[in-house]
């Protein structure tokens, strides 16, 4: 049987693709430590071509049922959100979770894997960065991703001429169930006033989480050979242009205004002293907002050339977004 094990497919990427990969494979494992159906457009598990299996790719994977029938790994499985937790859960599940899920595609002798980084693999700065960039991560998640990639470069590089290996680095996936500062954005405009932290030019590199499902089952078609993109939308894209696609596609009308970000940086910081939890759900962190006034500006020139074409432009990614949604409440 045609079989993929989606590594991490409980999770925002995974839920998305998984319906996608229906269409392709006869058997789609998720493997998580998430059960699916976190929100209603994950795939409904009495469809039998869909199994979910509770795995923590922290430990020893043994996924015994599926040892003669793997065609691909997809790996997306990873503690991603930043800030938002101690430095060892970064280290922990995404550099142990890299070098389980290659020692069991060894076990299962897949020779197919392809891994999801980030493009904070980088470091911080307003200079233009692309995959020959030496990588500089300054947090912890970028240290934990950089370190995976190395991980399975090392598994691809033990057999490189029968096997296959695509590394992406998306900027920040944006879509429904996503949950994030495109999420966060498109609230703050429907309540009514959008502020900008100090400035309105910030590029931000990102990607509609549709093209990204499109472009990794395109890649399952590879059978050999070693991989590596960054995966964002080739138009450097500010905040101020994201905010105005926003307002002109959905129609919100809420005014703009642009504070110092020293006085959005202290007056969050007095925020968070309160005992109230949804100042930090709402995205109201110090460290997040300073993530605001920091370009993430990130060449997509080598995905350009090698033929791939973007489905969703950013003003039809979010009118397909709020299409899936059917209100101007997006989630």
């Amino acid at each position: 049987m045609n079989t993929v094990i989606v590594f991490g497919g409980s999770g925002f990427v995974g839920t998305h693709l998984v319906r996608e990969l229906q269409r392709k494979y006869e058997k789609i494992v998720i493997a998580d430590i998430k059960n699916p159906g976190w929100h209603e457009g994950c795939v409904k598990l009495e469809n039998n071509r869909v199994e979910y299996v509770y795995c923590d790719v922290r430990n020893k994977i043994d996924l015994a049922d599926y040892e003669k029938n793997v065609n691909c790994i997809i790996n997306l499985a990873a503690v991603h959100t930043s800030p938002g937790y101690p430095a060892r859960d970064y280290f922990e599940a995404n550099i142990l979770g890299a070098k389980n899920i290659c020692n069991y595609a060894n076990q299962v002798r897949c020779n197919r894997i392809i891994f999801t980084s980030s493009i904070s693999v980088y470091g911080p700065g307003e200079d233009e960065k692309h995959e020959e960039h030496v990588p500089m991560p300054n947090i912890p998640y970028g240290i934990s991703k950089i370190i995976a990639e190395y991980i399975h470069r090392e598994w691809y590089n033990r057999s490189s001429n029968t096997r296959m290996l695509t590394i992406l680095r998306p900027g920040v996936i944006f879509g429904r169930g996503e949950g994030g500062n495109f999420t966060r954005m498109a609230n703050a405009l429907q309540k009514g006033l959008f502020v900008y932290p100090g400035r309105k030019d910030t590029i931000k590199a990102c990607v509609y989480v549709k093209d990204v499902c499109n472009f990794i089952i395109e890649m399952t078609n590879i059978n050999k050979g070693y991989s590596l993109f960054n995966f964002c939308y080739p138009q450097k894209i500010t905040i101020e242009e994201i905010v105005k696609t926003f307002k002109d596609t959905i129609g919100y009308n809420t005014p703009e205004l642009v504070l110092p970000f020293k006085f959005i940086v202290k007056g969050t910081s007095v925020l968070n002293r309160l005992p109230i939890k949804t100042i930090r759900t709402m995205g109201l962190v110090p460290e997040r907002i300073e993530k605001l006034i920091k370009s993430t500006n990130i060449s997509s020139r080598k995905l350009i050339r090698s033929g791939y074409k973007f489905r969703y432009s950013l003003k039809d990614a979010i009118m397909d977004w709020a299409g899936e949604c059917k209100s101007k409440n997006l989630y």
